[in-house]
């Protein structure tokens, strides 16, 4: 039987898309397609007049962006990905994990999401893709990578000293071994004179490269056939600062999806995924932060296709119906946050553990009046929290400094 959904197709959310992640069904979704920020370090703004006039967002990232419970919480549900996360950090600095951290939480929000027989399509560039691409097989599993596809463009450039960057990657992860797939094909490339004949071939050459284009070419992972920016067709054309050509997503839709099928794109943007999945006869949902998103979707399924849009928009989170009641989200929730905030570090040592060996501990205890309100609280290894027992914070950082175990703050030993 098909999944339950909890919501209806033709509904549009405008929030942050974790929060809406969290309320979908498991296994609601046929096929996930999601073009998100690229940490390019830009600003990006529709322009004024355009129909995507009003929508913007800012592309850069740093730890403040990020709430400090997802660090604990990747920690706490896939430590192979909170690795693959810090070790981005070490190597690309605090941006760039927190852009990953942005992502990672999500990402294992769509693996639920995604239905047994589903697939997803991740749109990056060079920014991130090599990053997002081994955060993806963790959560995802190596063994469901099918394709990086190089979507390739043209278009004016003035840069001297590497080659014009000019193509975005799509990864595309199935979700399983029975994943949908429909294998697309296009024109091959003519070799017939407009006589007929085969240029250097015999009749019967001829005759047999015209069948073969009426069969047409499987589409390989190199997909140049489509223009970007000024060169997307002008009547698809909305000044959304990242709109994707529809003919793209057509292709993404047919082939990892059929008719019927729910397609989601939880950064909907100018909503061209949600337009194309309309032409192809697909449900489909969307999400985005931005209240624009819902006037796009309107308008542009009334301009495109002609429609009397009828569809949901909605500012809710979505209730769950596929599972009972839920424990209460307590301790967990204050490890998971002390987690981020100190970023896997205990304490007193200061030193960083996996997110097991770390335990919830008062820094004023409760035996001198200490509370258990969050500002009370931290994280100690093991040794730390031994160390500390039923003392205060002060007196451990006091221990472990003069041990050597804890350098002095700086300025310590001047005087005042």
């Amino acid at each position: 039987p098909p999944p339950p959904r909890n919501f209806a197709s033709q509904t549009v959310w405008t929030r942050d898309n974790l929060e809406v992640l969290r309320g979908l069904n498991t296994g609601s979704a046929d096929l996930i397609y999601l073009d998100p920020p690229f940490n390019s370090g830009k600003q990006w703004s529709a322009p004024v007049g355009s129909a995507a006039a009003g929508a913007s967002f800012r592309d850069a990232w740093t730890l403040s962006d990020v709430d400090a419970a997802w660090h604990g919480e990747i920690a706490d549900r896939h430590p192979p990905l909170y690795a693959i996360i810090d070790a981005a950090g070490l190597a690309h600095g605090k941006p760039m994990k927190s852009y990953l951290i942005y992502m990672g939480v999500r990402l294992m929000e769509m693996k639920r999401v995604l239905a047994p027989t589903g697939s997803i399509y991740l749109h990056c560039d060079d920014t991130a893709g090599a990053y997002l691409r081994t955060a993806m097989d963790a959560v995802f599993g190596k063994d469901n990578f099918r394709n990086a596809i190089k979507w390739c463009y043209t278009g004016p450039a003035n840069v001297k000293r590497w080659f014009p960057r000019k193509s975005d990657t799509i990864l595309f992860y199935a979700r399983g071994r029975d994943a949908t797939f429909n294998p697309q094909r296009k024109p091959h490339k003519s070799g017939i004179h407009n006589d007929g004949t085969m240029f250097g071939k015999t009749d019967g050459d001829a005759a047999a490269l015209r069948e073969r284009e009426r069969e047409g070419k499987l589409v390989e992972d190199w997909w140049d056939e489509y223009g970007a920016g000024a060169h997307i067709s002008r009547h698809e054309r909305t000044g959304y600062p990242t709109q994707k050509p529809l003919a793209l997503l057509e292709r993404i839709i047919r082939a990892s999806s059929n008719e019927g099928d729910m397609v989601l794109d939880p950064f909907c943007g100018c909503a061209t995924a949600c337009v194309a999945a309309e032409k192809l006869e697909r449900q489909w949902a969307g999400i985005d932060i931005s209240p624009k998103a819902a006037d796009l979707v309107r308008s542009r399924l009334r301009g495109e296709l002609g429609l009397f849009y009828r569809g949901a928009h909605r500012t809710d989170i979505p209730r769950r119906t596929d599972r009972g009641d839920i424990p209460p989200y307590g301790a967990d929730a204050n490890k998971r946050r002390l987690y981020g905030e100190q970023e896997g570090k205990c304490g007193g040592c200061e030193v960083l553990f996996p997110y097991r060996n770390l335990t919830v501990d008062h820094v004023v205890p409760r035996s001198k009046g200490g509370g258990d309100a969050l500002a009370n609280l931290q994280l100690l290894c093991g040794a730390c929290n031994s160390t500390k027992g039923a003392g205060t914070n002060a007196e451990l950082i006091a221990r472990l400094t003069e041990a050597g175990v804890r350098r002095r703050a700086a300025g310590a030993d001047a005087a005042p």
